[in-house]
């Protein structure tokens, strides 16, 4: 009965109240492009061999299928950004997302480029991916509000930091404000120094673009605090059990099926779970504090500008 209640909080059912425009395009777009093309790269990773020409050597094609699991994380990430009934701003997170979808993951793939890490055209995918779902978000923002300003925007954008309620909040919010920090730079380290990570987990030599594919599993896993991070600043109550239900539900068995595959290595295998597992026993100790969910649960939202709502 608890889970069922976790589940149907964290996807926001029943609904409070009606989803804008924007937050239903985010909604299906991060299920189209990142739950589906993140699955595509998981289950057929031969598929983008042909249709990107890639070459794949040694451990290229497992840690191609790793960075299409946290594509896949990213997108439930996303929808549940959009969904949730109980975030402080309907917009924050979404407008704050586009700081790293046009900045970080550019800086960051041109960055893998300039090093030869990883071709251009895999590179230019993501890239392309994330700034043209970025224009059409913001096209469609646009479009809902009575009045889109430079100003109304930027409101929306810096009120999560500038309220900084990952911090005031407390209890589960503060804890994934905490962790996705953590996340967020650690695994970033191991994408500026792949090799820390081929020494620190004892790796097979890298052939071919191999490193950079593994760097770029490591970087999806990074945005995944990053998320966190943003999440929390908004008060997105729906964030921790998301991020147990990923962890534990998709994570693990997957990871566990790489391994015994012999698609990714062992000490990878284990560093990688471990660190779901440890934020998850976390997680869910702090979820089990705080008791079984209620549509009542709510944060106090700022001002934003008013925009035309539509149903699920």
């Amino acid at each position: 009965m608890m889970l069922r209640d976790w589940f149907q909080f964290m996807l926001s059912i029943p609904r409070r109240k009606p989803m804008t425009k924007t937050e239903k395009f985010f909604q299906w777009s991060s299920l189209v492009a990142y739950c589906l093309g993140g699955f595509s790269f998981l289950a057929a990773p031969e598929l983008y061999r042909i249709i990107l020409n890639l070459e794949y050597h040694g451990r290229s094609e497992g840690y191609i299928r790793l960075a299409g699991l946290g594509v896949v994380d990213i997108g439930f990430i996303f929808i549940i950004v959009a969904r949730s009934n109980h975030k402080a701003d309907r917009h924050g997170t979404i407008f704050a997302s586009f700081l790293s979808r046009v900045i970080w993951i550019p800086a960051t793939g041109l960055m893998l480029i300039l090093r030869d890490m990883v071709p251009v055209a895999f590179a230019a995918l993501f890239m392309g991916l994330d700034a043209s779902l970025t224009l059409g978000t913001l096209i469609i923002w646009c479009w809902e509000t009575d009045e889109p300003s430079f100003s109304a925007f930027f409101t929306e954008l810096l009120t999560p930091f500038r309220e900084c309620r990952g911090v005031k909040t407390r209890g589960s919010i503060t804890v994934m404000f905490i962790i996705g920090l953590i996340q967020g730079i650690f695994w970033y380290i191991l994408v500026v120094k792949p090799d820390f990570a081929l020494k620190m987990l004892a790796l097979k030599e890298f052939q071919g673009y191999a490193s950079g594919y593994l760097a770029v599993s490591f970087y999806l896993i990074s945005i995944h605090g990053l998320y966190h991070v943003l999440c929390a600043n908004n008060a997105n109550l729906c964030l921790a059990p998301v991020s147990f239900c990923y962890r534990i539900f998709l994570n693990f068995p997957v990871l566990l099926i790489l391994f015994l595959v012999d698609q990714i290595e062992r000490n990878l295998f284990l560093a990688v779970l471990t660190f779901d597992l440890i934020v998850s026993f976390i997680l869910l100790c702090f979820m089990i504090r705080e008791g079984r969910p209620s549509e009542n649960t709510a944060v106090s939202p700022s001002r934003s500008p008013e925009v035309e709502s539509t149903t699920f």
